[in-house]
């Protein structure tokens, strides 16, 4: 029983380590039962979003040792307001599937664009630190 949770633990942390793991397994698992490229893409974005907020906020603790939950909290509520009044002056209605899929993927877009500009932060200021020796 032990190890089994080991093994959920390791595939667990890497996969917050590196989403771009996970979003490539489940792109590559959904093409193959559905034969689908964008629906493939669209459900691997839907399913890793997750992952690359998690790695966001462990790349930012890492870095600055900053707890940041509360400012994702308020960035994704503002995000889905904003979204909201966008969707309404457009459509004139409001489509909650639409505007929660709009808002979830938008997270997914930032926090991957945020992903990125962590790991290159990180890398050069360790490389930095360790030519400065």
């Amino acid at each position: 029983m032990n190890n089994i949770s080991e093994i959920f633990a390791v595939i667990a942390a890497t996969l917050v380590t590196i989403p771009l793991l996970g979003l490539y397994f489940v792109y590559l698992a959904a093409v193959k039962t559905t034969r689908n490229k964008v629906f493939s893409l669209k459900l691997a974005v839907d399913c890793t979003a997750l992952l690359f907020m998690a790695a966001v906020y462990f790349l930012i603790l890492e870095i600055w040792g900053v707890h940041l939950l509360w400012v994702f909290i308020l960035f994704f509520l503002a995000s889905a307001v904003i979204f909201t009044i966008m969707h309404w002056k457009v459509y004139e209605d409001i489509y909650i599937r639409k505007v929660i899929k709009g808002v979830w993927r938008f997270q997914f877009f930032v926090f991957l664009l945020a992903y990125f500009a962590l790991i290159l932060y990180g890398m050069f200021t360790s490389i930095y630190a360790f030519a400065a020796e």
